[in-house]
């Protein structure tokens, strides 16, 4: 087993002892940084148990599967909750400016990044570490690449937001 998926895996497991199971496609991006899929009511409901400070949803709150009440459950527990709703067939730079906002504003505070499948929140959370924290972009890539291989919509914006931020990726 390589040394980083062992790593995501003790921290997956440290954060997930009493709590609900895990979300689908949940990844670790770094201490502190997690994404997945859509939780569950419950799984959001022990959020403030599991050390999280803020819950980022970056799926429209009329997507398939989503919640109506996230935003309440999350909140009750004493986390912020912010919804970026990203159309998924067209992902924009404003969008990404907006999660690199919330990102910012929460240094330092251990964040939860999700939407339906963890292809919106994978790929924003893969930008922002390699753009903005200075991750390897390999290695970013490759976790990214563990939920989804980007289609040719976000293909095209991730090229061209690295591309803006002087780096590039080979998928």
């Amino acid at each position: 087993m390589n040394r980083a998926l062992a790593a995501s895996l003790l921290a997956f497991a440290s954060l997930h002892v009493d709590a609900q199971p895990a979300p689908p496609n949940f990844v670790a991006w770094r201490d502190g940084l997690h994404s997945s899929a859509q939780p569950s009511a419950a799984w959001l409901a022990q959020v403030k148990k599991m050390g999280y400070d803020v819950v980022v949803n970056l799926a429209p709150p009329q997507s398939e599967g989503s919640l109506r009440e996230e935003g309440g459950i999350v909140g009750a527990s004493g986390v912020i909750y912010v919804n970026i709703p990203v159309d998924f067939g067209n992902p924009t730079a404003e969008d990404f400016r907006v999660f690199t906002e919330v990102m910012k504003a929460s240094r330092g505070k251990k964040v939860f990044v999700h939407c339906q499948v963890n292809m919106r929140g994978s790929a924003f959370t893969f930008l922002y570490r390699v753009l903005h924290e200075g991750a390897p972009v390999g290695e970013s890539a490759r976790q990214m690449n563990g939920v989804w291989t980007p289609n040719p919509t976000w293909k095209e914006f991730i090229d061209g937001m690295l591309a803006a931020g002087g780096k590039s990726v080979v998928y």
